[in-house]
């Protein structure tokens, strides 16, 4: 008797297993391919799952498998070297593998439909007869005769619409005689774009860069690209990208939000001539199918994504680039934890492909592995097209008068900037109009039911909005607590440094970059487009312009405000302040004019900011990492949390009592752990949060012991009553 194929199938669930199934009813096993979809039957629910693996027999006795409802795809839409990949994500980062494979499908893959290509309906003669007499009487069916003569290759509804409005009537009449036929073609996108900058001359420095990374093409190799701001990264990708494009290889940029697309995509289309693919969440469920079906294809050569593009089924893979390696935005924060740019290091090793990591302020762990010798290390220390560094200068807000946040020196500098036609950037890292309100007599602030935050007011709404769970509500007339009408708006947001501005340069036109002014599609890049075009004097702007951009005309940059990030309980905080001031600041004068950077403060004597303006972000780094090996933290140090929320702070608290007992039990040398603690924030969203934090000084021991603890916390008794996770490798502690 032949023994009943098993097949097994991981699903979208957070249990950290895959599944067994039996082969469907009258299905040859040998047409179930590993990396095909099927339709199974879970509990009380039929879910879309991924086959993984054809094992021999199942740990569960035949009689108890179910069948597999339906196979939906004859051919693996993943290829096994994908499928190694989200394997390893899955362990590594301990994440249920379902939901790794599922979180790197597209979603109308997810939901069990299929990626159909686009295509474009095309009209062509179906006749060579003189069809003049015929249309005597019909002069618009007869002027499609002669469109469709001249145009022998066909002719699509886009270009019928240009050389003749109103032609569909007619067409239709000419359908129903059969002078002409319509067919659906697959749209292949034309690639030849023109370029229109053939000849990019490379300063000695990009030279060089380009000239070792060149040798590096045919294997794999990670390289670090640490160039100031300024200096021409982008120009050495480009250069690299040409040698690979002539191999007809494919080439993933990688950035770490969508804001940095845009511009890209221009500067790689002009330079190389080749059509960019995008992927990231702006798009809609279609377009990110298409450039996922495209990549698979190997249509797409060029792809620009954010984070989750990593994950793209690439059929030729021949470079990667991650641009500002150390932003945050790079790692996953919800669901799937996982950070891009490790991942991605990882994938060019398993391609065995060269991987390129661009920033001016390279994060803490990349300079470890530089300084191991994991990775190699090119420098470009010099601004691209002569432009000079501009001169910084700290503003102590102790000493200076201000209003609503702009100090009287910043004001006059602004003014005299933009009266000789150039542009300004003001940078606040804070939304809204004011961060906080306070009744003046009782002390009275208002503070989020739900969160252990203060809700921020929006003055142009009328409303107070928390961050953090998004909960709104309309601003009180008077104290809830008193019944005073003498509520203090303290601390600034964009929203009212721009009130302000327009108040004072009523003539000067200002626009605001946030995540609350660009919600709506293309706004960010509308605003980006008017400001390149001069349309803006001033730019007031959160973090989404402190990293990438290009203005040519922006001379002074205003920091208005950093000293939130001075003092944390984030040992990271000074890394990722420091690595802010130098993005900010490097948007000044990056044209032919000198730029300036002044940076108001109320901390003038801080020895991060002296230390990182006087010595320089390299000087800092290396000092700052000093410390972090003094402290056994990371990068010296490996580092894990395990999260719990609850309703009750006491639960998140014992649950992760005796996990961490679970853990010492394992006496594992070099381990250390923190708490249980409630986390920064407390509550959140109407949940108690608290975390148990591991430091480790040896990464191999720990991850042998991760599968083995995760097993062990599933079965704890509290494991079911509170919503846990682990994070490795975590970039916040919250």
């Amino acid at each position: 008797m032949t023994r009943p194929k098993i097949i097994s199938v991981a699903l979208p669930v957070p249990l950290y297993q895959h599944f067994d199934y039996l082969a469907p009813a009258g299905t040859n096993p040998k047409t179930l391919n590993i990396g095909a979809r099927v339709r199974v039957q879970f509990g009380t629910r039929k879910l879309i799952g991924l086959i993984v693996n054809k094992p021999d027999q199942s740990t569960l006795p035949t009689n108890k498998l179910k069948h597999i409802y339906e196979l939906l795809d004859e051919e693996a839409i993943i290829n096994n070297t994908l499928l190694k990949l989200l394997f390893w994500a899955a362990e590594y980062y301990q994440q249920p593998i379902g939901e790794v494979i599922f979180a790197a499908l597209p979603t109308i893959l997810r939901k069990g439909k299929f990626i159909k290509p686009v295509t474009n309906t095309i009209y062509e003669l179906s006749t060579q007869q003189n069809l003049d007499d015929q249309l005597k009487r019909a002069p618009k069916q007869k002027q499609i005769i002669e469109i469709l003569k001249n145009n022998t290759r066909g002719v699509n509804v886009d270009e019928l619409d240009t050389l003749l409005p109103g032609w569909r009537n007619a067409m239709k009449a000419l359908l129903a005689k059969s002078h002409v036929k319509k067919t659906e073609k697959t749209l292949v996108i034309d690639e030849t774009i023109e370029k229109t900058r053939k000849d990019i001359t490379l300063n000695s420095e990009q030279q060089h860069a380009f000239d070792e990374l060149k040798q590096q093409l045919d294997h794999f190799n990670c390289c670090l690209l640490d160039g100031v701001t300024g200096s021409g990264k982008t120009e050495v990708y480009l250069a690299l990208a040409e040698k690979v494009l002539e191999n007809q290889q494919q080439i993933l940029f990688l950035v770490p939000e969508i804001g940095l697309t845009s511009q890209l995509v221009q500067r790689i289309e002009k330079r190389l001539a080749n059509k960019v693919y995008l992927m990231h969440s702006g798009l809609n469920e279609n377009q990110r199918a298409q450039t996922w079906l495209a990549t698979k294809t190997g249509d797409a050569k060029i792809v620009v994504g954010t984070r989750s593009a990593i994950f793209l089924p690439f059929v030729n893979p021949g470079l990667l680039i991650i641009d500002e390696e150390h932003d945050l935005s790079l790692k996953q924060q919800e669901g799937f934890l996982y950070n891009a740019r490790d991942i991605a290091i990882y994938r060019a090793k398993q391609l065995n492909i060269p991987i390129i990591l661009g920033t001016a302020t390279p994060s803490f762990e990349t300079q470890f592995n530089v300084e191991r010798n994991r990775y190699k290390k090119l420098t470009l220390t010099q601004r691209a097209k002569d432009a000079s560094f501009p001169d910084v200068k700290i503003i102590d807000m102790r000493a200076k008068n201000s209003s609503d946040g702009l100090s009287d020196e910043l004001t006059a500098a602004i003014k005299t900037e933009t009266q000789q036609g150039n542009q300004v950037l003001l940078f606040l890292n804070r939304r809204g109009y004011a961060p906080t309100i306070l009744c003046k007599d009782c002390g009275w602030v208002a503070e989020c039911s739900r969160c252990d935050a203060r809700m921020t007011l929006y003055k142009n709404r009328n409303i107070l909005k928390c961050h953090h769970c998004l909960k709104e509500q309309q601003v009180p007339n008077h104290c809830p607590t008193c019944s005073s009408e003498n509520l203090l708006h303290l601390g600034e947001g964009t929203q009212r440094i721009e009130t302000k501005l327009n108040e004072i340069f009523t003539e000067i036109a200002i626009t605001r970059i946030d995540r609350d002014s660009t919600r709506k599609k293309d706004a960010l890049n509308k605003k980006l487009a008017d400001i390149h075009a001069g349309k803006f004097q001033i730019i007031i702007g959160t973090q989404m312009l402190s990293k990438g951009h290009d203005f040519p005309n922006v001379t002074l940059v205003g920091i208005l405000n950093v000293d939130h990030g001075l003092y944390s309980t984030d040992f990271r905080a000074t890394e990722r302040l420091a690595q802010l001031l130098v993005q900010v600041a490097g948007r000044a004068g990056r044209g032919k004019k000198k730029g300036k950077v002044l940076l108001q403060t109320y901390l003038p004597e801080h020895p991060l900011l002296n230390c990182l303006l006087s010595k320089g972000y390299t000087a800092f780094s290396k000092e700052a990492l000093n410390i972090r090996k003094e402290c056994a933290l990371p990068p010296y140090t490996s580092m894990l949390m395990i999260r719990a929320r609850a309703n009750k702070l006491d639960m998140t608290q014992n649950f992760l009592q005796e996990v961490k007992y679970m853990i010492n039990k394992t006496k594992l040398q070099g381990l250390t752990l923190y708490g249980p603690i409630p986390a920064l924030m407390e509550r959140k969203a109407g949940m108690f949060q608290s975390q148990l934090i591991l430091f480790s000084n040896q990464r191999k021991t720990l991850q042998e012991n991760l599968s083995h603890w995760t097993n062990s916390i599933t079965k704890q008794p509290l494991a079911k009553r509170v919503r846990w996770s682990i994070e490795v490798d975590p970039l916040e502690i919250n």
